[in-house]
């Protein structure tokens, strides 16, 4: 036979206050308890023996003598049903407490988490669900003033990354898809450092005495050991940069 178990009600409040409110909405299988907090007429769904609770557990009575909505349900087992996207488990009825489930992916993804958990005295799994993640990793993101070359995520691919001119990069190159993830932390493409030339050639600029901006700017030169003819290379790279930029 089977036995249908319906809300059994308990006042815990004064008959006036419990006269206030409407008769709680029917929640089948479970124990609803009635109480007063500084005031405010509260109602607390228990669930039975072999259920658990899906929804809000506590209810409020509001000014309209009405309980708020949305009500909960007690669905049949000790603990909700395990989840597992693209994976399996070992359960295929309703959980009991203590009861102990066993987690497995499906080809091609990668179990992240525990492989078990058991169903606790308080209808919660412990230790948490895992995950099943997929075994390719997905295009990484360009970084800022950078970008990478590489058309395969599956598996085992590679990838390398590049920055633009004026650009270095910070970190590692070249990377493999291992476990649905990159082998290192994405890099990053940072300003690259100015040549002593470019240091002597700002300083100059910045000085307002022409005497000592050329004295000094001669001095740097000769202190990085830059010749004559690097520092006359370095001069019609720039003009020929300048050029460029005006044809644009």
């Amino acid at each position: 036979f089977r036995f249908l178990y319906y809300l059994v009600v308990v006042w815990l409040v004064s008959a006036s206050d419990a006269k206030n409110c409407s008769e709680p909405p029917s929640v089948d299988n479970s124990i609803f308890v009635m109480h007063e907090v500084e005031g405010q007429a509260l109602g607390t769904y228990f669930c039975l023996q072999g259920y658990h609770l899906v929804g809000k557990k506590t209810l409020s009575c509001n000014a309209f003598q009405d309980w708020d909505t949305p009500t909960p349900t007690c669905h049949l087992g000790h603990c909700p049903d395990p989840v597992l996207f693209n994976g399996e488990f070992n359960s295929s009825g309703p959980v009991n407490v203590n009861d102990k489930v066993t987690f497995q992916c499906v080809d091609h993804y990668i179990l992240k988490g525990s492989s078990w958990s058991q169903c606790q005295e308080n209808h919660t799994w412990v230790p948490p669900f895992p995950i099943c993640q997929s075994e390719d990793c997905g295009p990484p993101e360009n970084p800022t003033h950078g970008y990478f070359e590489g058309h395969d995520f599956n598996s085992g691919s590679n990838i390398t990354f590049y920055c633009e001119k004026k650009y270095h990069l910070v970190g590692t190159q070249h990377q493999q898809c291992v476990n649905g993830e990159w082998s290192s932390a994405l890099p990053v493409c940072e300003p690259a450092p100015k040549t002593e030339f470019e240091k002597a050639l700002l300083a100059f600029q910045e000085n307002k005495n022409l005497c000592q901006a050329t004295e000094s700017f001669m001095q740097r030169l000769k202190e990085s050991g830059l010749i004559l003819e690097e520092l006359k290379y370095s001069l019609e790279m720039k003009k020929a940069e300048l050029v460029a930029k005006t044809l644009l």
